[in-house]
């Protein structure tokens, strides 16, 4: 097994393992390395993805003291207070910065509906042309880039890519100057995407009608090499 063949295979899934792999990671540290920094970027994509929803306990009056009973509606007003106030919080952090960049990333996709009906690779050196200003690189075995150009988002130039995954093609942008702390999820106009926070910045996968969005996600993700 030689390393394109390892990192093409590790790409898709890092956490396989089999007799060739295993020995070929003891002959080459540069590829053992690359599946240690893949499985460790996984986990962490699959914690940020992962949301668990709140339970909330409400107490059994049976099992509550008549006093605590009576002081009942006072502890519904208290929890209605902090429940008002949270939500207040969290229309004021999440309803202005992740709606706006939701409604950035998919009008941007949206109004290059042509960037995703190309089926012809694009050349390694074009491609790099659109990504090496930035920085930034993909690692091999994610699959054909069709589209590479670098657009305007939010006043910036970003690199916008499409790349023929075996799901069907999907759109990704590489916002190196929008920090975000948690996933955005994106659904309009017949897109669903996410936004994930990136070693730089974040970045978006766009897609129509895909089944496992999470996991196309994480394949680009761990794809993109961000350089310095």
């Amino acid at each position: 097994m030689n390393c394109l063949e390892f990192r093409r295979l590790v790409g898709a899934e890092p956490s396989i393992s089999d007799a060739s792999l295993a020995a070929h990671r003891q002959e080459c540290p540069a590829c053992s390395r690359y599946q240690d920094e893949l499985q460790a970027m996984d986990g962490m994509i699959v914690r940020a993805l992962a949301v668990d929803a709140a339970r909330i306990r409400r107490p059994d009056p049976a099992a509550l003291p008549a006093k605590a009973t009576r002081s009942r509606p006072r502890w519904l007003a208290l929890a209605a207070s902090i429940v008002i106030s949270v939500s207040v919080g969290l229309v004021l952090v999440f309803g202005s910065s992740q709606p706006s960049l939701a409604r950035e990333v998919i009008g941007h996709v949206a109004h290059e509906p042509q960037a995703m009906t190309s089926t012809v690779p694009i050349s390694p050196g074009d491609l790099a042309g659109v990504l090496d200003p930035s920085g930034t690189r993909l690692r091999p075995g994610l699959g054909d880039v069709t589209f590479a150009a670098r657009c305007v988002f939010e006043g910036r130039v970003v690199p916008h890519l499409v790349v023929r995954m075996p799901q069907g093609p999907v759109t990704v942008l590489l916002l190196r100057h929008r920090n975000i702390s948690a996933p955005v999820r994106l659904a309009e106009q017949g897109y669903t995407g996410v936004v994930l926070p990136a070693p730089h910045g974040s970045i978006a996968v766009v897609g129509q009608d895909q089944q496992n969005l999470d996991e196309i996600a994480r394949q680009v993700f761990a794809a993109v090499d961000w350089g310095a």
